[in-house]
């Protein structure tokens, strides 16, 4: 019998309109937010990324509890199966699953049958004709592969963000799109200069050539990224971050923004934003955000905050460490 493990949702149903009947596991997580700490066994990383993900976003805590309690059970019972297949695609949010899931097996002892579906296509945007084509470019994880997404998996959960650096300048050819991941999640870190993280630079870059809403940023931000990995939940919680800051960067909103469960009310998605002058100021470099808000957020196993706040240069791929 065939596992096929793939990034969410949207994937499942994807796969199985295009005919997969085997059972279907979808990881769901969105590492590149909140901590991740080295160390942790599957199930207790899981309760630790259940509680951020609950509170960070606003869902019931106990529902995404559960979520990950029962994933974590499916994937404890991969001996069930003859054959496990990874399905996920080359950015930023599917290569950190990519490299959780196979530290996983690596740790659970289990090198054979586990197959790579490796893939430029959004998963939960393909046609129900290109899942059979995706179907047989099935290829076995190489030892290669098992070594690498261990050496990553360190990498990204160290407190120490000097291995990121060091594994984005190393061989990765073995995953191919995973040095390219790294560098976008090197470049979450605050810049040296104006503190502001890539994402929140892109932001500010847009409103200073215009007011837009929250919708209209999250598609023009995002249309800027070579792989896209960024959920709209995930883009509404760095504006919030810039709109209720000690220093405001953003204006246009009383409360924070949120996608409202009831479609016929609006969470503040459609309010019109606008760059404040400490904005501008940030993007003058007149301004250290990361410092005069006092940023204080995780990337993987590296907790960002005053008394640490470290930077990455992304012009030199240099770590700046706080003087």
């Amino acid at each position: 019998m065939r596992l096929i493990v793939t990034n969410g949702d949207a994937a499942v149903s994807k796969l199985r309109a295009g005919g997969i009947t085997d059972p279907i596991l979808p990881w769901r997580d969105v590492l590149h937010e909140g901590p991740v700490p080295e160390g942790e066994r599957l199930e207790r990383l899981s309760q630790i990324r259940a509680a951020f993900i609950a509170k960070t976003f606003g869902f019931p805590h106990d529902e995404v509890a559960l979520s990950f309690a029962e994933r974590d059970i499916d994937i404890r019972a991969h001996r069930n199966y003859d054959r496990i297949e990874i399905w996920l695609e080359h950015d930023l949010y599917d290569q950190l699953q990519l490299i959780q899931i196979l530290n996983f097996f690596v740790e659970e002892g289990r090198g054979q049958d586990i197959f790579l579906v490796h893939t430029t296509k959004y998963l939960g945007t393909i046609s129900n004709k290109a899942v059979p084509a995706l179907e047989k470019e099935a290829k076995p994880v190489t030892p290669e592969q098992f070594h690498l997404a261990r050496q990553a998996w360190r990498a990204f959960t160290s407190p120490n963000p000097g291995l990121l650096v060091r594994l984005s300048r190393s061989d990765t050819s073995a995953l191919p799109f995973l040095k390219r991941a790294i560098h976008r999640l090197l470049a979450e870190f605050p810049d040296p200069v104006h503190g502001l993280s890539l994402t929140e630079e892109r932001v500010l870059r847009r409103l200073e050539r215009g007011p837009a809403t929250a919708w209209e940023l999250f598609r023009d931000v995002t249309a800027q990224e070579d792989a896209r990995f960024m959920g709209d939940i995930s883009f509404l919680t760095r504006l919030n971050a810039l709109t209720f800051a000690n220093e405001p960067l953003i204006s246009g909103v009383s409360k924070p923004i949120r996608i409202d469960p009831d479609p016929s009310k609006d969470g503040g998605t459609d309010a019109v934003l606008r760059i404040t002058s400490a904005g501008l100021q940030a993007l003058n470099h007149g301004l250290d955000h990361a410092m005069v808000n006092d940023v204080d957020r995780w990337i993987g196993g590296t907790r960002l905050r005053p008394a640490l706040l470290l930077r990455y240069d992304r012009k030199s791929g240099e770590l700046i460490a706080p003087p």
